[in-house]
């Protein structure tokens, strides 16, 4: 089998010449699965010198097209052989690609159909981003949860417009001994348990249930977001460090504290994660060389090529009570954050207008979490990792205010 790809545009055009059965439709499978993860969502399968289409290729055709299908993107299937024609033709594989493109017809009456913002390119931190205004006056009112760790747990309902992230565990029990990173937004948490790290835990909206988390020590905020921005939205442009994208959160809110969250294709992260409880509290979690057993360090860079969620703030010179949960995103840098990041197995993020709970529902489609972090910018000269990077993405974002006044 021959696999010719050339890019037309947005649309990638791969040829194939061979026969696609099951010797070969695990490598086909690869290079079309690779050529969406580059970023191209809109493909032309080229037919014409296939000469065997068996079970096996068939399935890498409907994979294919309900993958594009779930994520915006198309698929066209260009001049197929004649006998590759009348075995589609057999299985119905035309009729699959006609669901996918007959769009649900308009009720008659009922509730209006919200408008879906026009999207603006805009020059923000030295790059070109999308920006979408969902709300021109959002705000969100935010939390500090505990100067240091309390050993009296907050309890936290998470339901839409609320964001949480710091050191806990899911749901309102006592056990401290589960408590680990964490973040939590629009009925979605996720946490680290300190007694079994190996294993992230979440807990997802299902109807009335709203789950509930018990944090330690963090930062919660409550609010609609004010804008949506998209970025690496042509596979040509290059992965942006982070410290770019909170830059740009910053320039297009207009302020100097802003809360965000980021579903994104990753390049790579660094960071860092607690294996044991914070709790009981001391000085000692830290001390050397114990905190080799008791913190994972990224030493080079990590989760690469996967799927992230990102929550947290970034503040530019914060005052208390938000100073004591933040740290600069670089060496002497006026801008300091506290953002946590969960990996999943890499799944391509929906190019344009996308609603945050559904990119979070297709997150979690596999129901596999690969890890938490507290995401970090190791600066450290001549040995540090530097910083994380996301190759595509969705970053919604919002001022922020932190009351005066820190939770006990």
């Amino acid at each position: 089998m021959e696999i010719i790809t050339q890019l037309d545009g947005d649309e990638m055009r791969i040829a194939l010449r061979g026969r696609l059965d099951a010797a070969w439709s695990n490598s086909v499978n690869k290079s079309l699965q690779d050529t969406v993860h580059s970023g191209c969502h809109r493909i032309a399968l080229d037919l014409s010198q296939v000469d065997y289409l068996s079970s096996a290729g068939i399935r890498v055709l409907v994979v294919l097209a309900k993958n594009l299908n779930g994520i915006g993107g198309t698929l066209r299937l260009v001049d197929p052989s004649p006998t590759v024609s009348e075995v589609l033709k057999l299985v119905g594989f035309q009729q699959l690609l006609d669901t996918f493109k007959t769009p649900v017809p308009a009720p008659q009456a009922g509730p209006v159909v919200k408008a879906v913002p026009v999207a603006k390119t805009v020059k923000l931190a030295g790059s070109d981003f999308d920006v979408y205004t969902l709300d021109g006056a959002a705000e969100q009112q935010g939390s500090v949860i505990g100067q240091g760790l309390i050993n009296h747990p907050v309890s936290l309902a998470v339901p839409e417009h609320t964001w949480v992230i710091g050191h806990g565990m899911l749901g309102v029990s006592g056990n401290a001994e589960r408590a680990g990173e964490l973040l939590a937004v629009d009925g979605l948490a996720i946490s680290l348990p300190g007694d079994d790290p190996q294993h992230p835990d979440w807990l997802q909206q299902e109807g009335e249930l709203v789950p509930e988390v018990s944090l330690l020590h963090g930062l919660s905020a409550t609010g609609p977001f004010r804008y949506l921005l998209r970025f690496g939205v042509t596979p040509e442009m290059p992965p942006l460090r982070l410290s770019e994208l909170a830059q740009a959160a910053l320039e297009i809110c207009g302020s100097d504290t802003v809360s965000w969250v980021i579903v994104a294709e990753t390049a790579h992260l660094i960071g860092a994660a607690l294996q044991v409880s914070p709790l009981p509290p001391g000085d000692e979690l830290f001390a050397f060389p114990a905190v080799r057993d008791r913190l994972l360090f990224t030493a080079e860079p990590a989760y690469t090529e996967e799927t992230c969620l990102i929550v947290g703030v970034i503040a530019r010179n914060p005052s208390l009570p938000l100073a004591t949960q933040v740290r600069p995103i670089a060496t002497d840098s006026a801008v300091q954050m506290h953002v946590h990041a969960c990996i999943v197995p890499f799944s391509p993020v929906r190019k344009g207008f996308i609603e945050l709970p559904e990119s979070l529902d297709h997150l979690m489609d596999n129901q596999i979490v690969r890890g938490v972090l507290h995401l970090l910018n190791d600066d450290r000269e001549g040995v540090g990792a530097g910083e994380s990077y996301l190759r595509r993405g969705a970053l919604w974002c919002a001022p922020v205010y932190f009351n005066g006044e820190v939770s006990a």
